[in-house]
């Protein structure tokens, strides 16, 4: 197991074409909170990030995506990257259909994980 706030190439881990989803930046939130209960220490991890980008294109993407058994890499403008899951560790996907008002359409997307190691750094 990997410990808190590991560094790695998440390319050397992976066994299948990664898939990259157009989210937007600036209105994507991560959050990482630690509870302690009667089990030990552990990390809950969320994402969310709504993506306006062709809606048929990336529906097909996004109903792949679900249910799978998949590692998630959040990659921000700056270039750092945050890694959700593990092998130990696999994390939820879902999304969301969305539309507001007239001009604005798209998905919303969710991952969430419990771990023990909590958000990983890929390099």
């Amino acid at each position: 197991m990997l410990p808190p706030g590991t560094t790695f190439e998440l390319a050397s881990f992976l066994t299948a074409n990664m898939k990259k989803l157009p989210f937007v930046p600036e209105s994507a939130q991560l959050d990482e909170k630690w509870t302690y209960d009667d089990n030990g220490k552990y990390s809950d991890v969320s994402f969310s990030a709504p993506i306006r980008a062709n809606k048929d294109e990336y529906r097909s993407i996004l109903q792949f995506l679900t249910g799978r058994r998949c590692i998630f890499q959040i990659e921000l403008n700056s270039g750092k990257k945050y890694v959700i899951g593990s092998k130990q560790f696999i994390p939820t996907f879902t999304f969301t259909d969305t539309v507001s008002g007239n001009s604005s359409s798209g998905f919303i997307i969710k991952i969430a994980c419990k771990s023990l190691h909590g958000v990983l750094f890929a390099q």
